[in-house]
């Protein structure tokens, strides 16, 4: 693999909170595409598929935990590493990453910004839905409640359209890979609010995605 070094400009509006949450934020949607809508291959596509077909989805900790495996199954020398990082105007934050994914990862920033209201409000559509199936689940005291047609057409046209606000490419594999819409779903807004972060950092001028041609090669 060629080592590649992505850089992202930096403004001089940071506190010290911003150096958890971009970074934070980062990671986790760089983990999510190289495992998830990328052509590489993670570690362990058993494990992931596991943990997607397994945990219950019914609350945070299974987000949480999802992020942690999808972290896990990126090979070691693809994982985000530090080269340097300058506080300036304009600072900047260069990271030894995989090629093909930090520039997909800059581009579905593009994508997301570009969307504007559009992806919001579809993102509040898919979670008036899920909200909607989990109190139909509560009044009829069962965990699981199969769908109606009507639901599984919703779920799948939000998900379709979420999918596009994201630049997210491989939405029939990931059905295949939880074997649940209603779980897709969740995994789309989960991966919206993540993206989102770094849309917001973007609008600000906080943070600029560089195009391929200001990134550099080791």
């Amino acid at each position: 693999m060629q080592k590649f070094t992505y850089r992202i400009l930096l403004n001089e509006d940071w506190g010290l909170e911003d150096l958890y949450e971009f970074p934070h934020a980062l990671s986790q949607c760089y983990s999510f595409i190289y495992c998830l809508d990328g052509e590489l291959e993670p570690r362990n596509r058993e494990r992931i598929n596991l943990a997607l077909q397994e945990y219950p989805w019914g609350g945070g900790y299974s987000y949480v935990n999802i992020y942690t495996v999808l972290n896990h199954q990126v090979p070691h020398l693809d994982r985000p590493k530090i080269v340097s990082i300058q506080k300036a105007s304009p600072g900047w934050l260069d990271l030894l990453l995989n090629q093909n994914v930090a520039i997909q990862l800059a581009a579905s920033v593009t994508t997301l910004i570009g969307a504007g209201t559009a992806a919001l409000a579809a993102y509040k559509k898919g979670q008036k839905l899920l909200s909607d199936i989990q109190e139909q689940r509560i009044k009829a005291k069962v965990r699981q409640l199969e769908l109606d047609a009507f639901q599984l057409k919703a779920m799948n046209t939000i998900a379709t359209e979420t999918a596009k606000n994201l630049g997210y490419r491989n939405l029939k594999a990931l059905h295949q890979h939880t074997g649940d819409p209603e779980v897709s779903l969740k995994l789309l807004q989960a991966h919206y609010r993540r993206m989102s972060v770094l849309a917001d950092y973007s609008n600000k001028g906080k943070a600029t995605f560089t195009t391929p041609d200001i990134a550099t090669h080791d």
